[in-house]
């Protein structure tokens, strides 16, 4: 269902067009079969109801405002349900105001498809009513007032500015920098066409690069699993454990392999000399990546339980205690001066945000807490407290 409404929402504006128009025709129809109206409807009533009925079209285009957050929150199928509706609604009750005036003015409701024929629809609003009703001044004039109001109506609803070209373009350039949109309009987009199909969009017209040390051949899909192949070039690219560790660290904290890894794809790298000799080949999945955050995850526990205490940093201060509780490692700070607060805070957060050891932390989900308290006889006074998360302290690899 996601894949499906995924796929209505993005559809083209005539493709889209045609789809509300069938939707409308046939809850039309099956409204009708299901309840025949037995009452008719005079023609001013009728006009005045088919301008409702537009109006409530108008103004479900507007329900594009919230593509982008329904996609942010992954609701996309409640917003298609929302226009599926609204179009329902829209169907039932043209159908049966229209089988309703054919009564009126034919004496059967055969007539009612009419509402939907361009020029033919003509003949519902200005055919006579085939009943006598009684004719005066304030008949005449409330037939004018409901004319007058469903024109306004319509008028009005038109006047609305719907998205516009600025609007498209900035949802196209947010679908390129937000990282959220872009892997769940590729999830969506999975559902829609399927992995393979997905995988093989996401990339073509990726360019292949080269340099000094190495030169990509090709990218492949192969269900799902994404195989590229590259050309080391001489002798000084060492293909050794490091270069391994390094690989796997850079690849299973890249945001672009997450994407990956939440459609349940593989990225399979084959690495070949330049005669076509197989060197190594390293594969990464959600698996594989798994098993890479859990051995650091321990690494970094078992270095954190190992720090020394008290371990003076700098003429400023040293760390107190270190400890590790439910993916959060506290340290605690000894401060030698009070610092001035106001800049000082946020200066500490950025030079500690640009660790290399914070930094892979916090890739992996951990948050750091730093307490900081200053240095005083008989114990210590508090200071401030510092956190850094994936939100406060983003630190991301493309």
């Amino acid at each position: 269902m996601d894949g499906l409404a995924y796929k209505l929402l993005t559809a083209g504006e005539f493709e889209f067009a045609v789809i509300s128009i069938v939707a409308v025709i046939m809850a039309a129809g099956f409204t009708l079969m299901l309840y025949r109206p037995a009452w008719t409807v005079s023609r001013s009533a009728y006009f005045a109801t088919l301008c409702v009925c537009v109006a409530a079209g108008e103004l479900s285009y507007l329900l594009q405002y919230l593509f982008l957050d329904a996609l942010k929150q992954r609701q996309l199928g409640r917003l298609a349900f929302a226009y599926v509706l609204i179009w329902l609604t829209i169907g039932a009750v043209t159908g049966v105001i229209s089988a309703a005036r054919s009564w009126d003015a034919f004496g059967t409701m055969v007539w009612w498809p009419l509402a939907f024929v361009p020029f033919a629809n003509l003949a519902l609003i200005f055919y006579p009513s085939r009943q006598n009703r009684p004719v005066g001044r304030g008949r005449r004039l409330s037939h004018i007032v409901l004319v007058v109001c469903g024109l306004v109506l319509v008028g009005l609803t038109r006047a609305i500015p719907g998205p516009d070209e600025d609007y498209l373009a900035n949802v196209s350039a947010r679908m390129q920098t937000d990282t959220e949109l872009r892997d769940n309009a590729m999830i969506y987009a999975s559902d829609s066409k399927g992995l393979e199909a997905t995988l093989k969009s996401m990339v073509k017209g990726v360019p292949l690069p080269d340099n000094e040390l190495s030169r990509m051949l090709s990218i492949e899909v192969h269900g799902n699993v994404i195989v590229t192949t590259t050309e080391v070039k001489g002798s000084s690219f060492v293909l050794d454990e490091v270069w391994r560790e390094q690989n796997t660290e850079r690849l299973c904290l890249s945001k672009n392999q997450a994407m990956f890894m939440k459609l349940g794809a593989t990225l399979k790298n084959v690495y070949q000399s330049s005669s076509g000799e197989k060197l190594s080949e390293l594969t990464i999945n959600t698996e594989t990546c798994n098993a890479w955050r859990a051995k650091k995850e321990k690494e970094i526990i078992a270095d954190v339980e190992a720090t020394k205490l008290s371990q003076r940093l700098d003429n400023m201060g040293a760390i107190t205690d270190a400890s590790y509780k439910d993916k959060t490692v506290t340290y605690r700070y000894a401060l030698y001066a009070a610092p001035p607060m106001d800049t000082w805070k946020m200066a500490t957060k950025e030079a500690m945000c640009d660790q290399d050891n914070f930094k892979l932390m916090v890739q992996l989900g951990m948050t750091i807490r730093a307490e900081f308290e200053l240095a005083v006889t008989g114990g210590g006074v508090p200071l401030d407290v510092i956190v850094m998360d994936a939100t406060s302290c983003p630190a991301d690899l493309p």
